[in-house]
C-alpha cells in the first residue's frame, strides 16, 4: 500500500469504514509481503545452487551472510511459485443446486475447501467461487484454478482440448469409461480395477486471450480430486522443479478407501510434460 492509500484510509470520517479499509490494506500488505518473501527464497536458492556462498548473496544484496541464510530458511517456500502470484480465485461446480451423483466431471465436495487450505498454508489469498455447469466461463482472469473436467463447461472443452501431450478418451462398454490418453506413449490411462482406483488430470495451460494460464485439476471421480490436492500438498517441491510456471499436464494415479474415498496414496503415472518443449 503506497503512502496516498495509506493518507485515504486514514481521512475516512467513519470509525467502522476506516476499521474496514485499514483490516483490507493490512491483508494486502501481508499478501505482498509473503509474495515478496517467497521471491526472494526463490532466488537465493537459484544462485545457491549454482555455486554462489551465502556471503557473496549477501554482498550482491546488501545484507549479511547471517540475514541471507536466515530469510532462505523463513516464510513461504519457494516452490508455492507453482501456484503463480497474487490472490488466487478455485472455480468449482455447484453441485448444491445440481443432482451431484449425475454430475459427471464435478470434484469430491470437500475439494474446494481442502485446496483452500493448502493454498493459505503456503502463504496465499484464495478464494472459491461456483458455476453452474453446462455454461460458458471467463477463463480470461489472473490466479485462477479450476476443480472440474471438460464435461463441465464448452470453456473447459476447448481449453482442455488445447493439450497437446494428453487426450481425453471416451470408450463405451456397456457403460462410459472417462480415460486419459498419453498420445506420446501410446497408452490410455483409466480408471478402475481389483481396488479403488481413480485418475485425475493436472495441468497448467493458456488462457483463452493468450495473456496467462489456468491452472486445471480434475480427477475423473471426486476420489481423485482429493488425491490431485494430496498431490500437490506431498510433491510440490518436485512439480515445481519440472513444470515451474511453464504450460504442462501430466496424469496422476490415485489409490483410496472405498468407503471414505480419502486418498491413500497419490502418484504420477506420466512425465510432467511440459508443452514448451
Amino acid at each position: 500500500m503506497s503512502a496516498d492509500e495509506v493518507a485515504r484510509v486514514f481521512a475516512i470520517e467513519d470509525k467502522v469504514e476506516r476499521l474496514k479499509a485499514a483490516t483490507e490494506g493490512v491483508a494486502a500488505a501481508q499478501q505482498q509481503i509473503n509474495e515478496l518473501t517467497r521471491i526472494r527464497r526463490a532466488v537465493i536458492r537459484e544462485l545457491h545452487a549454482e555455486g554462489w556462498t551465502f556471503a557473496r548473496i549477501g554482498a550482491a544484496a546488501g545484507l549479511s551472510r547471517a540475514r541471507i541464510h536466515q530469510v532462505s530458511t523463513q516464510g513461504p517456500v519457494p516452490e508455492g511459485l507453482f501456484f503463480g502470484h497474487g490472490p488466487l480465485t478455485i472455480l468449482t461446480p455447484d453441485v448444491r443446486t445440481t443432482r451431484a451423483v449425475a454430475l459427471v466431471g464435478a470434484p469430491d465436495a470437500a475439494a474446494p475447501h481442502r485446496l483452500v487450505e493448502l493454498l493459505r498454508e503456503l502463504g496465499f489469498t484464495a478464494n472459491v467461487q461456483r458455476f453452474l455447469p453446462g455454461r460458458p466461463l471467463d477463463l480470461d482472469r489472473d490466479g485462477l484454478i479450476v476443480l472440474g473436467g471438460p464435461e463441465l463447461s464448452p470453456s473447459l472443452r476447448y481449453l482442455v482440448a488445447a493439450d497437446p501431450r494428453l487426450r481425453r478418451t471416451v470408450a463405451r462398454a456397456g457403460r462410459v469409461r472417462r480415460g486419459i490418453e498419453d498420445r506420446a506413449a501410446r497408452r490410455v490411462y483409466r480408471p478402475g480395477g481389483t481396488e479403488p482406483y481413480d485418475i485425475a488430470y493436472l495441468a497448467r495451460l493458456p488462457r483463452p486471450d493468450g495473456k496467462g494460464s489456468v491452472l486445471v485439476i480434475d480427477g475423473l471421480h471426486p476420489p481423485a480430486s482429493l488425491g490431485a490436492i494430496r498431490l500437490l500438498a506431498t510433491r510440490l517441491a518436485t512439480l515445481h522443479e519440472r513444470a515451474s510456471t511453464h504450460p504442462f499436464s501430466a496424469v496422476v494415479g490415485v489409490r483410496y478407501d472405498r468407503s471414505t474415498g480419502e486418498p491413500i496414496e497419490a502418484d504420477l503415472l506420466t512425465p510432467i510434460y511440459r508443452h514448451d518443449r
